[in-house]
């Protein structure tokens, strides 16, 4: 029985993030990259999160920051441009035997070819909604 995807796409994790994981390709959509990032949260793909980072904001990381305990993935909503994109979600963890959510408005953009996540936004830009 085939493992499904830690970013709750429904697809099998071999038919999802895991071909971005493994570096067999690189998603072509902000959301894609996204979950692919979400993915790697929960599985400790520690370089594959220096990756898709853009240089410019990536902070020093350690395995310490990849010891949440991830539950699931909600996509709220996305907009793709052609040179940035906008992914608002909903990452589920628990702590102190509580379930709770990280709500974040990511700002995506393309360097060098390819979707980066530079940082969190305040609120989805004027007109972007």
């Amino acid at each position: 029985m085939p493992q499904d995807c830690p970013c709750c796409s429904g697809k099998p994790f071999t038919e999802c993030c895991e071909l971005y994981l493994s570096g067999s390709t690189y998603p072509n959509t902000a959301e894609a990259l996204m979950r692919s990032r979400y993915s790697a949260f929960t599985l400790g793909k520690l370089a594959y999160l220096r990756k898709t980072w853009h240089p410019e904001t990536c902070p020093e990381l350690t395995a310490d920051d990849l010891q949440t305990n991830w539950r699931r993935l909600e996509v709220i909503k996305s907009k793709q441009g052609l040179k940035k994109a906008i992914v608002e979600f909903k990452a589920w963890f628990e702590a102190d035997g509580e379930e709770r959510a990280l709500h974040e408005i990511s700002l995506f953009k393309l360097h060098k070819k390819r979707w980066v996540y530079v940082e969190p936004l305040d609120d989805w830009p004027s007109g972007s909604k």
